[in-house]
């Protein structure tokens, strides 16, 4: 199975994982780090080496990142240049989730992409819900609207 590290600022990885453990149970194959300002990138890098090791099952590896252009982002995207690791950025409890339940018999390409589009579809403006423009804010039911005002 692929398994995944969660390479966040301060303690967001492991709570993401302590958080997902409370809804599913407890759960094998990922792991967080915990970048701080205080590590030199090659200590985070040695860290972060270490941990993919640990949950590495022959499959590949996710590295999940909190945010675009940051320190954990950064030294993850270290890592490319191997063959079975991918980096998503923006990790959050949905795809966390979605890791958990989907990773079982699927490749790193599947999982990731799984992973990507599981937190992508759980971001939502609930306006945009309840005045009916759907998940992407468009104007779905507007002519539904203008056809029953007539």
């Amino acid at each position: 199975m692929v398994g995944a590290v969660i390479i966040a600022h301060s303690f967001i990885g492991r709570e993401l994982i302590t958080t997902a453990e409370y809804i599913v149970g407890k759960m094998e194959g990922i792991i967080a780090v915990s970048i701080d300002c205080e590590k030199n990138a090659f200590e985070a890098r040695r860290i972060v080496s270490k941990a993919i090791k640990q949950v590495d099952q022959g499959n590949g590896i996710l590295l999940l990142t909190d945010v675009f252009g940051g320190a954990p982002s950064n030294i993850a995207f270290s890592f490319l240049n191997k063959e079975k690791i991918e980096v998503i950025t923006g990790v959050n409890l949905p795809m966390i989730l979605t890791f958990w339940n989907k990773r079982a018999g699927k490749s790193l390409a599947e999982t990731a992409r799984f992973v990507k589009l599981s937190g992508i579809r759980n971001i939502l403006v609930a306006r945009d819900l309840t005045e009916g423009r759907g998940v992407l804010g468009k104007g779905i039911l507007d002519r539904d609207r203008r056809i029953s005002q007539k």
